[in-house]
């Protein structure tokens, strides 16, 4: 025996060994070291609806499942909807409702959320811009979507179905979830007998790798890996700018000359024909010196302009000197009277200017300046300002634009659009196409 031992003892310490580390593996796998699956019953508030080829889950209490994460749905009616999921998507909870956060770095966020940005989360979140902001007993606090590692509050997600039929779960049902703990290996089994295993992430410096070797080991940043890294996805490009400039063209002034009694102008009111389908319209006498407001209860046969005084913020337009002048006409080569009056319109910032009897139109330096929607998505839309529009906001096929400014010498605007996906301000000069300059 003393023999036997002495010639085999390097073998019989070399299999006690391995005995040793079998016996120990088998103890750690029975080791009840996991977390246990959640399960929700149909009977219980949970509700399935497939619509093509999208199942909804929508649960009675926050189900803290995130994308990527698997279930398995056993036991509905009818039975397209059983089988392995994936989650695809959670639908982010209502402004207001109770949530609880767990980000990448091991803090834990608990309160109200405020708003989201975004309606859902995908499996892509990890690679998201956006922001969460959570009320807390401290205060508001912005959280990164895409250092979220968990978000307890939601109740309602999608998974992927490789079936298109539609229709809803007619009984009682059981959802098996599996979600990662990250320090111990899971197990997690269904009704019907699948089981799952996912394994932890290796600590730091270790690799990740068991007893034996693969045939192939790579060096990345001086750690053995078994597989070359991922190429870092490109960032999402920036939304596209969804405007273009349409029309920038003079406006002819509302107001011209065409009769006066002694040294007091009578100013045609273009806005107004009267009597309808005429070609004549409304006729206002003017002092000289006097200003005028426009009358905003008009009615027909009745003044579009009231007389006012100075002080008036709503005063509009002042006849500041009127003469008649004889002048030859070009046409005829007769002498005929011109009425000519230097008019002040305070809604312009411009300079007082002439209009006369012998101008069928006269341009003061108004514009009309129209935007279109150029979005692919939604149908196109149309917003019309003029030259003094700077500074105002309006709101065009689902998205904020503001303008910055309005460059009437070559005809273009600047404006300022809050963006969406992914959330940015975007600033752009438009001009018109070199066809309709």
């Amino acid at each position: 025996m003393k023999k036997f031992l002495g010639a085999n003892y390097e073998k019989l310490a070399v299999g006690i060994s391995l005995l040793c580390l079998v016996i120990f593996a088998l103890l750690s796998l029975l080791r009840d070291n996991r977390r246990e699956s959640k399960s929700f019953l149909g009977q219980n508030g949970a509700t399935l609806s497939q619509e093509s080829k999208t199942i909804t889950l929508e649960t009675k209490t926050p189900h803290g499942l995130m994308p990527g994460e698997l279930v398995i749905i056993d036991g509905a009616e009818p039975d397209f909807f059983n089988g392995n999921f994936t989650v695809e998507t959670i639908l982010f909870p209502e402004d207001y409702t109770d949530v609880a956060l767990l980000l990448s770095s091991g803090k834990t966020i608990s309160g109200k959320i405020k708003q989201s940005g975004a309606k859902e989360l995908n499996r892509e979140w990890r690679f998201a811009t956006g922001l969460l902001s959570v009320r807390t007993k401290e205060g508001d606090q912005d959280v990164r979507i895409a250092e979220l590692e968990q978000l307890w509050g939601s109740t309602m997600l999608t998974i992927a179905s490789e079936n298109d039929n539609e229709g809803e779960s007619g009984g009682d049902f059981v959802i098996a979830t599996y979600q990662k703990r990250g320090d111990v290996a899971e197990k997690s089994e269904s009704a019907s007998g699948g089981k799952w295993i996912e394994a932890s992430s290796p600590k730091e410096g270790e690799p990740n790798y068991d007893l034996f070797t693969p045939p192939v080991l790579y060096v990345v940043n001086g750690r053995l890996e078994t597989s070359l890294p991922e190429e870092a996805k490109p960032e999402k490009p920036p939304e596209e700018f969804g405007l273009r400039l349409v029309a920038f063209e003079k406006v002819s002034y509302r107001f011209r000359i065409r009769s006066w009694i002694g040294e007091t102008p009578y100013l045609e009111d273009l806005l107004y024909e009267f009597p309808a389908g005429s070609g004549r319209y409304v006729r206002n006498r003017l002092q000289v010196g006097v200003p005028y407001k426009e009358n905003r209860n008009y009615k027909p046969g009745t003044p579009s302009l009231l007389q006012t005084n100075t002080e008036d913020p709503d005063k509009m337009i002042i006849v500041n000197a009127f003469a008649v002048q004889q002048v030859r006409d070009p046409k005829t080569g007769g002498i005929r009277p011109v009425g000519r009056a230097m008019v002040k319109d305070f809604r312009l910032l411009v300079k007082p200017f002439e209009i006369n009897s012998f101008m069928n139109e006269t341009h003061a330096g108004q514009y009309r300046i129209v935007v279109e929607s150029a979005s692919k998505d939604v149908p196109a839309e149309k917003f019309t300002f003029e030259q003094n529009a700077t500074g105002d906001s309006f709101r065009l096929a689902l998205r904020d634009y503001k303008i910055l400014e309005i460059d009437i010498a070559k005809s273009r605007v600047h404006f300022e659009k809050q963006a969406i996906d992914p959330p940015e301000l975007q600033r752009e000069w438009l001009s018109l196409p070199l066809d309709d300059k």
